[in-house]
This record gives C-alpha cells, sequence and structure tokens, in this order.
C-alpha cells in the first residue's frame, strides 16, 4: 500500500488511554529532529506517560537554527531551545529530562562519523533503558527526520528489549496533503501498519500548551521575513484528539 492508505490504515488501530500499554514499564526516550517535534508528534503520550508516573526523556537533535535564515544561527538556537524547555514543562517535564545535541538544523548526518557520534551520544542518555524510543517516522519527507529515524533504529538495535515506536510528522500530508507543502507520489509501503492509536484527549490541553510554547514556528518569526512558519492545516493535524505510533522494531 501506499503511504497515504499506511496512515488511514495505521488510524484505524487498536485504541487506548493507557500510557503503559504504548510504552511499557521503563517508559521512554523521545528523540525529536528538531525543537517542536516532540510536541507536534507525541506530546500527547508524553504528557499522558508523565501523569502516569513513567519516566520520560527528551533529546532534541539540532540546533534548530535552520528555521530563521536571517537571524544569526546563535540567536535562533537560543529561542528554540527556550521553547523546548517551555513546551515540555507544559508536558510535565523538568529540565533535567531534556537534552540538546545542537546538531546542525537541516544537516543531522544519516551515516558516517558524525552519525556514530551522535548515535553514541544518544545511548550514553540511554541509561537506564527504557521500554520504547521514539522518533520521527522514516518516511517523513524531511532530511533530519530520515537522519534521526536511522540514529533512533541504531540505538535500538544496541538495546536488547527496547521498542522503536514512530510518530508521523510531515509525513501526515501524504493521507491529508497540506496547502502549499506538495509532497509527490506517496511511497510504497509493506502492511498492514503495526502499533497504536493513542486516544489524548485527557492530555490535548496539554498538547496545545507546549505546541503554542515554539512561537517561532507559528506566530512570531522574530523580524525574519523569511523565516518558516507551521501552516493552520498542520497544526489542526497536531491537535486532533489522537496519536498514531508505529512499530517500526527493527
Amino acid at each position: 500500500m501506499d503511504a497515504a492508505a499506511f496512515l488511514r490504515a495505521a488510524e484505524a488501530l487498536p485504541a487506548t488511554e493507557d500510557p503503559r500499554a504504548v510504552l511499557g514499564p521503563r517508559g521512554a526516550l523521545v528523540l525529536a529532529p528538531h525543537p517542536d517535534d516532540e510536541s507536534i508528534g507525541c506530546g500527547g503520550l508524553v504528557a499522558a506517560a508523565v501523569a502516569a508516573g513513567l519516566p520520560v526523556r527528551v533529546v532534541i537533535m539540532s540546533d534548530g537554527s535552520g528555521s530563521h535564515p536571517g537571524l544569526p544561527p546563535a540567536r535562533v538556537q537560543a529561542v528554540r531551545e527556550a521553547e523546548a524547555l517551555a513546551a515540555t514543562a507544559a508536558l510535565g517535564l523538568g529540565p533535567e529530562a531534556v537534552h540538546f545535541l545542537r546538531l546542525r538544523d537541516t544537516a543531522v548526518p544519516g551515516e558516517g562519523p558524525e552519525f556514530e557520534a551522535a548515535v553514541a551520544a544518544v545511548l550514553a542518555l540511554a541509561v537506564p533503558p527504557p521500554s520504547a524510543l521514539l522518533c520521527t517516522w522514516k518516511h517523513d519527507p524531511h532530511r533530519d527526520h530520515q537522519a534521526s529515524s536511522a540514529m533512533a533504529e541504531a540505538v535500538v538495535r544496541r538495546l536488547p528489549g527496547t521498542r522503536l515506536l514512530a510518530y508521523p510528522v510531515w509525513g501526515w500530508g501524504y493521507a491529508c496533503p497540506l496547502r502549499g507543502f506538495p509532497l509527490g507520489t506517496p511511497p510504497e509501503l509493506p502492511g498492514p501498519p503495526r502499533g497504536h492509536r493513542f486516544e489524548i484527549g485527557p492530555v490535548l490541553e496539554a498538547k496545545r500548551r507546549a505546541i503554542a510554547a515554539h512561537r517561532s514556528q507559528h506566530s512570531d518569526r522574530l523580524g525574519d521575513p523569511t523565516a518558516f512558519q507551521l501552516l493552520p492545516e498542520m497544526l489542526a493535524l497536531a491537535e486532533r484528539d489522537y496519536e498514531i505510533l508505529l512499530d517500526e522494531t527493527p
């Protein structure tokens, strides 16, 4: 089936509101290619897991500086890291649970020495090993998302007993076309999808507050007219009352 049909089928996966049923008893390590992916892709699950007493740690892979090309990268990085801390606080996490690898935005490595160094850094943060490692979907149409997914798979291969769960972000554009964001022909995928439909109604407001905290991505260009901004349609997809977690354990 193509990616659009795959995601539509994933929306019919068994539903649960129990974060333990999705993550397992040892909680989760969440990899976010950019500051905001953690909130958009799985913020509801993070909030529910924290409320249930499960351990959750978040690793922001890139420095986020590519969103505002007209500004000094260090300024954008500082803003986006502050937003990420505010967002994860809205989900119930303290700053000690959030880590920044500061890889270059738009150039997260998918192979080579920098890739291996990043994998080693994530492994050092995966102590004790979580039940689940969460990362963006490998078919998301963004190179940083794909590179981060490859890192997640490499980490899971070295952590027996840890499952890999993928959360689509930009990939939703295959099933729900986004204005001004053409994706071309959806890739063909083996099916059916495995994983969970996680109902986030009880924590949806926390997720909305987390997304709102990333102001530079949707309502504040920081004075840069060339800045990237999330479309309202994308925000609406992110704020549905469920999240999809695809089991892609190698």
